[in-house]
């Protein structure tokens, strides 16, 4: 079983929790997540089965929309309405000042990513220094925030934002952030994530409707592997040379390409990942992760 199912993760279940599911279902040992949601967050969850974990990378780069409720006024440890309450103001915003604020925030951003996320510094997680009570300096990271849109608003303290962001971004932080320009506090109270890459909410199976399958059933659920990879170009090998070609060999190409990745294809079956090499100004395709079997 090789393949991709789209999810849309139930509230209070960590991602680790929806792979130990998926494990439990089809007996399978190699599924792994495309991008960590919170328990309090739900929404569409990648998850890669079998040989599929091996292009988890480029789902997880992959840009992501959210649906997220801010509560202006309340600052918690967690930045997020599970964590303990640190400070709590009592606001009032109107509409024109709540969309100036957001306009601020297209474009590239620095942002400081949540003290409790499982970011590595010095070989330890950040929530681990967190719950030590330890200090420690967060760098900042470069962010994209391609969309953002005001969806609702209750006229005192509390929004309702849809953003289209680049991959490392986290809403946590945006929430602080927003609530930082207002001159306040802002705590994120509920998260979606309605799109991940190509893959939408209306696309996802519930965990519930998963249990309820049957191995030919989520067979037939599942995704194939380059439905992840459809950003890149597609390259078909002559049958002649697949047999070359999935063992490491050079395949000479006909015209320059760009030193990207490439989809490799063989009679219309996809064989895997290729990358491009020069060589004495020719231009040559190599299997850079074989991702199925014969043809």
């Amino acid at each position: 079983m090789n393949g991709l199912l789209i999810f849309d993760k139930p509230k209070d279940l960590t991602s680790h929790d929806m792979v130990y599911q998926v494990r439990k279902k089809t007996n399978i040992k190699r599924v792994g997540h495309t991008g960590t949601l919170d328990p309090m967050a739900t929404g569409v969850l990648v998850m890669c089965i079998g040989k599929a974990t091996k292009v988890s990378d480029y789902i997880l780069a992959a840009d992501k929309e959210y649906i997220a409720k801010i509560k202006l006024g309340i600052l918690t440890d967690t930045l997020d309405i599970t964590g303990n309450v640190l400070k709590n103001d009592d606001v009032l915003f109107k509409k024109s000042k709540i969309k100036e604020c957001l306009e601020n925030f297209l474009g590239i951003q620095e942002q400081t990513p949540p003290k409790y996320s499982a970011i590595k510094i010095k070989g330890k997680k950040l929530y681990e220094y967190a719950r030590e009570g330890q200090d420690i300096s967060i760098p900042k990271r470069k962010i994209i925030i391609h969309s953002i849109h005001l969806l609702d608003f209750n006229n005192k303290d509390e929004i309702t934002i849809k953003v289209l962001v680049s991959k490392g971004t986290y809403i946590r932080s945006l929430a602080n952030d927003i609530g930082n320009y207002l001159g306040t506090y802002g705590t994120l109270t509920n998260l979606r994530r309605t799109r991940s890459g190509d893959f939408k909410i209306q696309d996802a199976l519930t965990l519930e409707d998963f249990k309820n399958l049957n191995a030919k059933q989520i067979n037939q659920k599942l995704l194939p592997i380059d439905e992840a990879l459809k950003h890149l170009q597609k390259i078909d090998v002559n049958p002649n040379f697949y047999d070359n070609i999935i063992n490491g060999q050079f395949y000479k190409l006909n015209r320059p390409y760009k030193n990207n990745d490439y989809r490799i294809y063989c009679n219309n079956f996809f064989i895997g990942l290729g990358e491009i090499r020069i060589i004495n100004g020719d231009y040559y395709l190599k299997i850079k992760k074989r991702l199925m079997g014969e043809v």
